[in-house]
């Protein structure tokens, strides 16, 4: 779940898709689905393209997804999630929940940090003490506030007491549960040095060039990685990633430009990896603490005027899904039942905005980044499309840095924002609409949407997961803090000499299996 607001600049532009975005998508699960992975040989230097910059390399501090990707492979996490979202091993050998509040983790014997440090219990204590320690800051600490104590006495096992029943946890271990070694973090820089127990450790970091990392020979899993080093490009321009890859110079890019897909995914000097259930919710985020959108009709006026399906179309070129919800159609949690605005109501949105106030319309600003061309383009065709409930919306170009101070600090009107890893629900509702959630930034507070989601995270049992979820959803969407526009489903591209790379609900890269074919 990273709360970081990074984007792929991944190239939707004015180009329209000339097969039909069902033909699209159907056309594309085939072409991305992971082939039989040909024999993969020890050894080789990858050169793999990132989309940016990593901001630090700390797994409690970084708010940047190009973070997350370099340094999950420098770091190990007690459970992980393989593509199909089943929890498998990691560090921990595996676990058992004793009761609805104790959890027990057997942990691996033969893990040691890149430091020498033996990883133990104490590793795992200290890690999450320090992510909920309010001078980290970490804004990982809400995922993990249901933790009591960890128990660290026996060095093999890890017992977490929780406060209450917590339906996330594993979830949250997964996605976000990197563990890092105390003598590591007070006697080195874990933002530019970091020290992991994972398959690479790092070797440098050139600012504005690239990251690069190197094998671990002592990693504890037999046989990985395959690789001897990953260098992390920067290349925020969408085609420089896929000029470089043609040239020779890259072996595995991210995010395809999106006018590209329908061409490279057929390619055959390429190998193209997606995933129908792995990806990003995207949304209209409204200030909801200044007019005009403090009022909710206004926002449900905006939520009934948009049409998602042109969004889709014209600003992802057909590729994605339609966004009426936190996760896509092939998520267990997956529900339609109750969202308001599912449908575009053009005569009901102008009635809301009437009784607004707003008889004869208003005019209202879009903060727009054209580094971001799905979410420019997003504002292009929200902006059209409110013209015939009389909104009057002008798109605001700003740099990245910009707009985030701007996001978090609340000093915007509209704009469009997404939320990484929203695997659970609760991924998404206690970080992004709990009252005082550490990315709130639309300023939303409903006391009975915060009870809501603490009794459904406070649950074990899915289905009243999932019914309290219904309920959520409801009353969100009415309320209309944000409007969900798009599902965002990713893209690998690559060489056909690598194999071994898919997309994960985690969204971790996992270097550690990809090589290069025999």
């Amino acid at each position: 779940m990273q709360p970081a607001f990074r984007r792929r600049p991944s190239g939707a532009r004015t180009l329209k898709l000339t097969l039909a975005a069902l033909s699209l998508g159907a056309l594309l699960a085939v072409a991305g689905s992971p082939a039989i992975a040909a024999g993969i040989k020890d050894g080789g230097d990858l050169r793999a393209a990132l989309t940016g910059e990593p901001d630090v390399l700390d797994p409690a501090t970084s708010s940047v997804y190009t973070g997350a990707q370099v340094y999950e492979g420098i770091f190990s996490k007690l459970v992980d999630m393989d593509a199909s979202g089943k929890f498998v091993p990691d560090l921990a050998t595996s676990w058992t929940q004793i009761d609805d509040k104790t959890w027990k983790f057997d942990l691996v014997g033969n893990a040691a940090f890149h430091n020498g440090e033996k990883f133990t219990s104490a590793d795992v204590k200290y890690t999450f003490e320090r992510i909920l320690d309010p001078k980290t800051a970490s804004a990982y600490a809400g995922l993990y506030a249901q933790i009591e104590s960890v128990d660290a006495s026996d060095p093999a096992v890890a017992v977490f007491h929780l406060k209450s029943a917590f339906g996330p946890f594993l979830t949250n271990l997964a996605t976000n549960g990197e563990i890092v070694n105390k003598k590591a973090i007070e006697s080195g820089d874990p933002a530019r040095n970091p020290v992991g127990t994972g398959p690479f450790e790092f070797v440098e970091w050139v600012q504005g060039d690239h990251i690069t990392l190197k094998k671990n020979p002592s990693y504890f899993k037999a046989g990985l990685p395959h690789l001897d080093s990953v260098t992390f490009k920067f290349l925020p321009v969408d085609q420089s990633r896929i000029d470089s890859l043609s040239a020779g110079e890259l072996d595995w890019a991210d995010a395809v430009p999106l006018n590209l897909v329908p061409t490279l995914a057929f390619d055959p000097r390429f190998t193209y990896v997606t995933s129908p259930v792995a990806g990003i919710p995207d949304f209209l985020a409204f200030n909801t603490k200044q007019p005009p959108f403090n009022n909710p009709k206004v926002r449900q006026a905006v939520a009934l005027a948009i049409n998602r399906a042109d969004i889709r179309d014209v600003a992802y070129l057909g590729t994605g899904e339609l966004g009426l919800e936190e996760v896509p159609t092939g998520s267990k949690w997956y529900d339609p039942t109750g969202i308001f605005a599912a449908e575009p109501d053009i005569a009901k949105a102008k009635q809301l905005l009437s009784e607004a106030g707003f008889p004869n319309g208003l005019d209202v600003e879009y903060l727009g980044l054209p580094q971001y061309p799905e979410l420019l383009k997003t504002g292009q065709v929200v902006r059209d499309e409110l013209k015939a409930i009389g909104i009057n919306m002008t798109i605001k170009p700003v740099d990245v840095s910009v707009w985030y101070d701007a996001y978090v600090s609340g000093k915007y009107q509209v704009t469009s924002a997404y939320q990484e890893r929203t695997i659970d629900p609760d991924n998404f509702y206690s970080l992004v609409i709990k009252s005082g959630g550490p990315i709130n930034t639309v300023g939303y507070s409903n006391p009975a949407v915060d009870t809501l989601i603490d009794k459904a995270a406070a649950s074990s049992d899915e289905a009243e997961r999932k019914d309290l979820y219904r309920q959520i959803r409801t009353i969100l969407t009415n309320d209309a803090p944000l409007v969900f526009s798009h599902y965002e489903t990713l893209n690998y591209l690559m060489n056909k000499n690598v194999t071994g790379s898919v997309i994960t609900p985690t969204l971790s890269l996992h270097m550690e299996n990809v090589g290069f074919a025999e």
